[in-house]
């Protein structure tokens, strides 16, 4: 009867314990995950309890199964874990397992802020380098991290394991290994499709940053609720890993930008990134001590992608800087000699540059120059002035047509500084196409074609409309007379879209460029002439009204923030001759009919003052 008034049963191992206000309906015990003192075996293992609801006066009860042994009431209180019953790792594999985390804190914390820096170098040839963009980023990024952190918690809260942290990180990472096969396209689309810069720089930062970062962020505190586990602080735990997180974006914001764009580029990083993580993530399955077979399959699925994805972002590099950098390496000298149906061609090393000449009666004809170093170089000073001059007249350019290849300097650098335009070269000879490929390393792309076929019968059969036309077809210094003549210049405004522009590279000094300049007035309304200093000028035209400065810097400076050209396109304004009626003094009309550009180049001129 004692045992009875003390609110405990004794009925074979089975006790009633009643909380200490009966008849209120709100006990005050927890019955889930709660250690019993004066139990003499561990209640995780014999005993069960759970809260059963009595008779309405009694409250509620809780029942207690357990092995057939006596107590009473005080000797069964029901107390909250402490820390000394929770299940503690050993020393030697908490340190390990705490030092791994803390490191791959460091750096997918590094990732992050490194790829942040590279989304600006993925989203400004499409929309600009300015604030915008920047804001969009910003927001981007601090958005994905805030998503990442409380599904990082969440899924924390319900399964705690390295493997599902592991799997997280592998994810994201495997997303960036194959971000630069797909980016480009992506990137074209959102601007074709979204006018406004701001509405479309927050659309692409979404697309490109938002998935990875998210789940770059599930990492800190999911890392904080897995060291939890042992008996560390939790204020030195979630500190720790917000700090080493951090200074590993401090150190991925400044090796990005001051060390590894200059040198490697951007996809190349992005890769290195995508490995790096991916190495993180497996270490992860290692310490979670992950089925084996599970592993390896991971393993295995995250090798095949990381091969999946290099040839699919290979395939939108014009240059294959790999080539360039074994012809680096050889001794200087004349590397190839090649003969074809047109053309003497040589290749030629010095120190870091690599020459295309054509031969023509005994003399050397230089026809490009690459920068062996440096894939965006222009070394020959005419092609920066016929990049740059070009670009001002035309309202919008989305596709490109190049007559004349060389080394496919021009080519390559309009396709790797604006990825969003079309780009087609026509080369008469094919074997020049072939040393282009072999020596300089220019690439083919879906965006970027290298065709064999004369010039005029490409534009005759062509029935596509360029924004912009080049001519640079220049055979060891004489340009055939077909592609000089008024009925050609006239096909090739037919050819423009509306707003169109053609630039033309012409010799000074000689009968033939006034009479260039001449017949070249009679066809377009706008004519522009850009001297580069060194013997060429750049003859610019439009069919639209003529062009004031002001118009044109505008326009320059708008092009220039949103692709941002090597050699900035306002430059170029400062040799600009608008109307240069006395360049044609003294030159007559070439025609299909007469044509004589072959005596007219040999014949000097005397040149009208130019204005310094």
């Amino acid at each position: 009867m004692a045992d009875r008034t003390e609110g405990s049963s004794r009925r074979n191992g089975r006790h009633d314990v009643m909380g200490p206000n009966p008849g209120r309906g709100k006990p005050t015990y927890k019955a889930v995950g709660v250690a019993i003192e004066g139990h003499k075996r561990p209640l995780d293992r014999r005993a069960k309890l759970s809260w059963q609801p009595g008779r309405r006066r009694q409250g509620r009860r809780c029942r207690i199964d357990c092995p057939p042994f006596e107590c009473s009431l005080q000797e069964a209180i029901v107390t909250q874990p402490s820390a000394e019953a929770m299940p503690r790792a050993t020393p030697s594999s908490t340190t390990t397992t705490s030092v791994m985390i803390y490191g791959i804190a460091f750096v997918t914390g590094a990732i992050v802020m490194s790829f942040e820096m590279l989304g600006s170098r993925y989203l400004n040839p499409y929309f600009g380098s300015g604030i915008y963009t920047w804001a969009s980023l910003i927001s981007t990024v601090l958005m994905a991290l805030t998503l990442g952190y409380f599904l990082g918690g969440w899924l924390a809260d319900r399964t705690a394991s390295l493997c599902v942290l592991a799997a997280t990180v592998l994810i994201a990472s495997v997303y960036m290994l194959v971000l630069p096969s797909f980016a480009a396209p992506l990137l074209e689309l959102l601007l074709a499709d979204i006018e406004d810069v701001r509405t479309g720089s927050l659309v692409a930062s979404l697309a490109i940053l938002l998935f990875p970062v998210t789940f770059f962020g599930m990492y800190s505190p999911f890392a904080i609720r897995l060291m939890l586990r042992s008996a560390q602080s939790s204020g030195t735990v979630s500190g720790t890993v917000y700090g080493v997180s951090t200074f590993g974006s401090i150190v991925g914001t400044l090796g990005t930008t001051f060390y590894l764009i200059p040198i490697i580029g951007t996809r190349a990083i992005t890769l290195w990134l995508g490995a790096a993580g991916v190495v993180c993530g497996l270490i992860l399955l290692a310490i979670g001590r992950a089925d084996r077979k599970a592993g390896a399959a991971a393993a295995a699925l995250v090798i095949a992608l990381v091969l999946a994805s290099i040839p699919a972002s290979a395939q939108n590099t014009l240059i294959d800087e790999s080539v360039r950098a074994e012809i680096l390496k050889r001794k200087d000298g004349r590397l190839a000699h090649v003969e074809s149906e047109y053309n003497d061609i040589y290749v030629t090393k010095r120190r870091n540059q690599l020459i295309m000449t054509f031969q023509l009666k005994g003399w050397d004809y230089t026809e490009s120059i690459a920068n062996l170093e440096d894939p965006d170089d222009l070394p020959l000073p005419y092609s920066q002035v016929m990049t740059s001059a070009s670009l001002l007249y035309p309202t919008k350019i989305k596709r490109i047509l190049m007559i004349g290849l060389g080394g496919g300097s021009i080519s390559t650098y309009f396709g790797r500084a604006m990825p969003d335009v079309h780009i087609d070269t026509v080369e008469l000879d094919q074997r020049v196409i072939d040393v282009a490929k072999q020596y300089f390393a220019v690439r083919e792309t879906p965006r970027v074609r290298y065709i064999a076929a004369d010039g005029r019968v490409f534009l005759n059969r062509s029935k596509d409309l360029y924004d912009l036309i080049l001519l640079d077809a220049y055979r060891g210094g004489y340009v055939p007379f077909h592609l000089l003549t008024r009925e050609f210049y006239t096909l090739a405004k037919n050819r423009l879209t509306p707003g169109g522009a053609i630039a033309f590279n012409i010799h000074d000094g000689t009968k033939l460029y006034h009479s260039t300049v001449k017949t070249l007035g009679e066809v377009f309304p706008t004519l522009d002439l850009y001297p580069s200093g060194v013997g060429e000028v750049i003859a610019t035209l439009s069919a639209d009204p003529k062009f004031d400065r002001d118009a044109l810097a505008s326009h320059a400076a708008a092009l220039q923030q949103r692709y941002n050209f090597r050699f900035a396109l306002p430059d170029v304004l400062k040799r600009r001759m608008p109307n240069p009626q006395g360049e044609a003094r003294g030159g007559v009309t070439i025609t299909d009919d007469f044509a004589p550009v072959n005596l007219y180049d040999t014949i000097d001129a005397a040149k009208p003052k130019r204005k310094k």
